[in-house]
């Protein structure tokens, strides 16, 4: 039996430039609008990570932080870095996220997201991340939307 489980991959169209979703994914400013509640990022190769979703909004019993490490940082194109879930002693295990951005046209870009590292023991952690991705990407999409509108105004 191979002990290797899907990667989560997430693709996604959004009526934004590369620049504006790429912001939006390493400024902690406007990463807390659709992401977690709490940043801390080092935008560079090697630089640390650690996100804070508190209990309130996550309507769970207790705060929530993961820690990581940035591996791979091309600006506009893609961030990846590693991602312990600490407080969760179950999901306590290194996995890799990594954002692609591709330009379609000048307001376009298509977003690839990818998290790998699971294993089949990892049914419970990767069912769960894939539920909260989903939630989370259409955040960002309507950060984004909302960020559009402004612009017009």
């Amino acid at each position: 039996m191979n002990d290797k489980y899907d990667i989560l991959k997430k693709e996604i169209v959004i009526n934004a430039s590369v620049e504006k979703i790429y912001s939006a994914l390493i400024t902690p400013e406007q990463l807390t609008q659709w992401f977690p509640n709490l940043v801390t990022i080092e935008p560079k190769i090697g630089g640390k990570i650690s996100f804070r979703f508190l209990k309130e909004s996550t309507q769970e019993d207790k705060d929530h932080e993961i820690v990581g490490e940035i591996v791979s940082f091309i600006p506009n194109k893609e961030v990846s870095y590693t991602w312990n879930f600490t407080t969760k002693p179950e999901y306590n295990k290194n996995t890799i996220v990594t954002w692609k951005l591709e330009q379609l046209d000048k307001h376009k870009t298509k977003l690839t997201l990818i998290h790998s590292g699971f294993t089949n023991a990892d049914r419970l952690q990767y069912d769960d991340h894939n539920k909260g991705w989903n939630w989370h990407i259409k955040r960002l999409e309507n950060l984004m939307i909302k960020t559009q509108m402004q612009t017009k105004l």
